[in-house]
């Protein structure tokens, strides 16, 4: 009797884990993370797509006090089917390809039955393909779907897919920030549906590694960029604040956050960030015009004028600091009523009651 080979496969000896592992095989099912297992009347086996994870659960089981590094008589083993490699050493276990499949089997026994998944034939094999053995440049990181990582091999112009416990974290960020980044355009519109699901997948995928790269600012920032794509201002308010407690010295996560305190009116907190970006950047335009807008909404006129003049003075091309400094004048002369948050200064000036009955007054 033999055990089929798929990917990379953790396979046991059952009678060393009926007496040396506790609890047995049923407590090492419990243990076992995918629906893999399988057992023949000598060897139990778990399979996984990724070298990674199956070291991960070697690594699990040798905590758990069984041996899987010294042979030659391991009681767990790792095999792959893609170079038919066996580690560690080991004199209890025999391997042989089968056609395109990979079979195992307790040596001094007869392989006259495989033992196999639904779906497997020695015709086939178990259909993986090792993405490790392409060119990595031709590899480009599409998506996760569970806990499988998607690849596009752009010469067999094909997916390929990789199993993993644990997505690769960089390969996740890449593919999720450059998601968020084609979509910046549509910050203030609406999307599709679609593309929204697009985003919220992106945002999904950086969560779901953000606690394996806690000091990395870019993660929440991107998930803030996401949030407010699809409008989620004080969703994208505290991703801002999470990546700003990472690294208060990058100008780019002060700017956004000021961004997002003026959305929502908080205009002291935007005052307070929006001075030490400013502090970090004084030769950027666009960072002292936010702080102008910081000043204005917290009825700070004279420092407003004074800053957004110094912002047209660094670019007098800028048409949003030329706007700001006609609204900021507005409001100084009492045209404008006092704005509260950013998004009364995108609608139409308003005159003040006492400019309406001036003009009526007038055209009487």
């Amino acid at each position: 009797m033999a055990i089929a080979i798929e990917g990379f496969t953790v396979v046991g000896s059952k009678s060393r884990i009926q007496e040396d592992f506790e609890g047995g095989l049923a407590a090492l099912s419990q243990m076992t993370p995918n629906a893999t297992e399988l057992t023949d009347d000598h060897l139990w086996r778990c399979s996984f797509m990724a070298a990674v994870d199956a070291q991960m659960f070697l690594g699990q089981l040798q905590q758990v006090g069984m041996n899987t590094t010294q042979g030659p008589d391991s009681v767990f083993v790792l095999v792959s089917e893609f170079d038919l490699s066996v580690e560690p050493y080991c004199e209890w276990l025999s391997i042989a390809q089968w056609e395109k499949g990979v079979i195992a089997w307790r040596e001094g026994t007869t392989p006259d039955k495989v033992i196999a998944r639904e779906g497997w034939s020695p015709e086939r094999g178990s259909g993986l393909l090792f993405k490790d053995a392409t060119d990595p440049d031709n590899l480009t990181f599409l998506r996760t779907e569970g806990n499988v990582d998607v690849y596009f091999d752009k010469q067999g112009q094909r997916e390929l897919y990789s199993s993993r416990t644990n997505p690769d974290p960089d390969a996740v960020f890449k593919a999720a920030a450059g998601v968020i980044q084609q979509y910046l355009s549509a910050i203030g519109s609406r999307l599709p549906s679609e593309k929204i699901a697009e985003v919220r997948r992106a945002i999904s995928d950086l969560e779901g590694i953000e606690s394996q790269a806690s000091e990395a600012w870019q993660i929440p920032f991107f998930i803030g960029k996401g949030q407010q794509i699809l409008g989620e201002i004080d969703f994208a308010h505290a991703s801002f604040r999470k990546a700003y407690a990472l690294d208060q010295d990058t100008e780019v996560i002060l700017r956004e956050l000021a961004g997002m305190c003026l959305e929502l009116g908080k205009s002291e907190e935007a005052v307070r960030i929006g001075e030490k970006a400013a502090a970090l950047a004084p030769d950027s335009a666009t960072t002292l015009g936010n702080l102008a807008c910081a000043y204005l909404i917290a009825a700070r006129i004279p420092a407003a004028m004074t800053t957004v003049k110094a912002a047209i003075l660094l670019d007098q091309k800028d048409e949003i600091n030329q706007r700001l400094l006609r609204i900021i004048t507005d409001v100084a002369s009492g045209k404008r009523s006092q704005p509260r948050c950013m998004s009364d200064l995108n609608n139409p000036a308003r005159t003040s009651l006492w400019i309406r009955l001036q003009f009526w007054k007038r055209s009487d």
